[in-house]
């Protein structure tokens, strides 16, 4: 299993420059990329059994889930969640092609 720790700490030092402010939840969105449609639908299904959100883009040549929850930005909770996502994506034969979500900002905050 890939060693997620040392990108999630880069990024999170990256979000933190930008005026990210990881306490604050947000919406996590994972890339998930396969050989085929029906793998991508096969991990669409254990990924919505899983309780994410997700939605399916097939192409011709490959097909791409996005899964998607809400987290608080910590280092554990994000290498957790990216474990979990990369368990099922390598168990039907897919890459991981990492996350994103959109930066929450201090003064969104006070304006909530």
């Amino acid at each position: 299993m890939k060693d997620f720790g040392p990108a999630n700490r880069l990024l999170l030092q990256q979000r933190a420059a930008a005026g990210d402010q990881p306490n604050a939840t947000h919406r996590v969105q994972h890339f998930c990329y396969f050989a085929n449609q029906f793998m991508a639908q096969a991990a669409e299904s254990a990924f919505k059994a899983a309780g994410y959100e997700t939605v399916l883009v097939t192409r011709t040549m490959k097909s791409q889930v996005m899964v998607s929850h809400f987290l608080k930005l910590t280092e554990r909770k994000l290498n957790d969640a990216c474990e979990d996502i990369a368990i099922v994506v390598e168990h039907y034969g897919g890459e991981y092609g990492g996350w994103d979500s959109p930066l929450v900002a201090s003064d969104l905050l006070a304006n909530a």
